[in-house]
């Protein structure tokens, strides 16, 4: 197993691959990982596969949530919620069993180089959905896109806060996404939604 020490991606291999496949980091930026306490490569897959799924039923039930409350159905929406948290709970456990989860400071410089990866993929995401013409997805990706620019640069603010011991108040668009560090935007400044489709975060 091997963890690349540019953006923190573990691969679950016996040899040691030639590029990291998250960020294309050269193999000398792949070092030997083990995860304490876990046998076998076979379980660390099936851990990875297992939080890969956890974290996919945790958006896919607050997606359905969302949805049951447009249509009326308040109970029904209030049991996806409740099944989305547990398996943001699952997807947790298997991520903390994998290594996945280290100090703060780590944790922020991995967020940051896979918002930086991010970014950098967008625009190819962008350019065959426009050439397919498919006009609603560009809009999307293109928010996606624009969006985690802004990610990367909220880490380093964030480590400055955590070195100033300084707190602020997040505010996230609905539509597309957008993150406001401290202040509320009377308009995102990606899609344009009004001050009224922000939530704050705390």
């Amino acid at each position: 197993m091997w963890k690349c020490t540019n953006c923190h991606h573990v691969e679950f291999t016996e040899e040691k691959p030639e590029r990291c496949p998250v960020c294309g980091a050269g193999a000398e930026k792949l070092v030997p990982h083990e995860v304490k306490g876990i046998k076998g490569t076979k379980t660390l897959k099936n851990l990875k596969a297992g939080f890969v799924a956890e974290a996919q039923a945790h958006f896919r039930n607050v997606a359905f949530a969302l949805k049951a409350e447009q249509e009326g159905y308040a109970q029904v929406a209030r049991l996806f919620r409740a099944i989305a948290e547990a398996e943001a709970v699952h997807a947790f456990n298997h991520l903390r069993l994998l290594g996945g989860v280290s100090s703060t400071q780590e944790n922020l410089e991995s967020a940051f180089e896979r918002e930086t990866l991010a970014s950098n993929t967008y625009p190819h995401f962008v350019k065959e959905a426009d050439e397919e013409g498919n006009a609603n997805v560009v809009r999307v990706l293109t928010y996606s896109r624009d969006v985690e620019r802004g990610h990367a640069k909220l880490y380093e603010q964030a480590l400055e806060h955590m070195l100033a011991d300084g707190e602020t108040e997040y505010y996230v668009c609905q539509v597309c996404g957008y993150v406001s560090d401290g202040v509320l935007p009377d308009e995102c400044p990606i899609c344009g939604a009004p001050k009224e489709k922000f939530r704050s975060v705390m």
